[in-house]
């Protein structure tokens, strides 16, 4: 049986092997708008190969799932980094694997994280991670990657045993 995951805070030093929050201060900022907003730059930097050539902006809405949730398939994305950011949305969670020797998700190290409801996430390219799941209402979230649209842009893998989170 795979040992259920303990969900941690999601800050910048946890999550970097994996990519970054996005999140006011993680950026240098300045004034904008004749100083009535603040525009905060340089707050992930996006990867992409070069047979991924359209930049996409899609919004996902997100149906609630029941607690306990049990994740049985995981995905990455080859070509390029990808972000989600919430316009509506409550405490999140977030599950990410390294790869293996073989590509293949480490689903022994995965680790997760609880992503508070104002911070995004950025995913490095190529990190196996869990689609994004909503709990206790329906969510809506921004997502900007690169894609070629050609079916490559996205792997996914079914777990031969489900992962649960706990106390999540």
């Amino acid at each position: 049986m795979t040992r259920p995951l303990r969900p941690r805070a999601l800050t910048a030093a946890a999550f970097a092997p994996f990519g970054a929050p996005i999140a006011i201060g993680s950026g240098p900022s300045r004034p904008v708008n004749g100083g009535r907003a603040t525009r905060h730059d340089d707050i992930v930097a996006f990867d992409r190969a070069e047979d991924a050539p359209e930049a996409r902006l899609a919004l996902y809405r997100i149906a609630p799932s029941p607690r306990p949730f049990a994740i049985d398939v995981l995905e990455r994305h080859p070509r390029s980094s990808q972000s989600f950011t919430p316009i509506v949305a409550r405490d999140y969670l977030v599950v990410v694997a390294p790869s293996g020797p073989d590509g293949a998700p480490l689903v022994a190290e995965a680790q997760a994280f609880v992503a508070p409801a104002a911070t995004g996430v950025h995913y490095a390219r190529g990190v196996w991670h869990l689609p994004l799941v909503a709990f206790d209402a329906e969510a809506l979230f921004a997502m900007w990657m690169w894609e070629a649209g050609d079916g490559g842009d996205t792997e996914e893998v079914r777990l031969a045993e489900p992962l649960f989170v706990e106390g999540f």
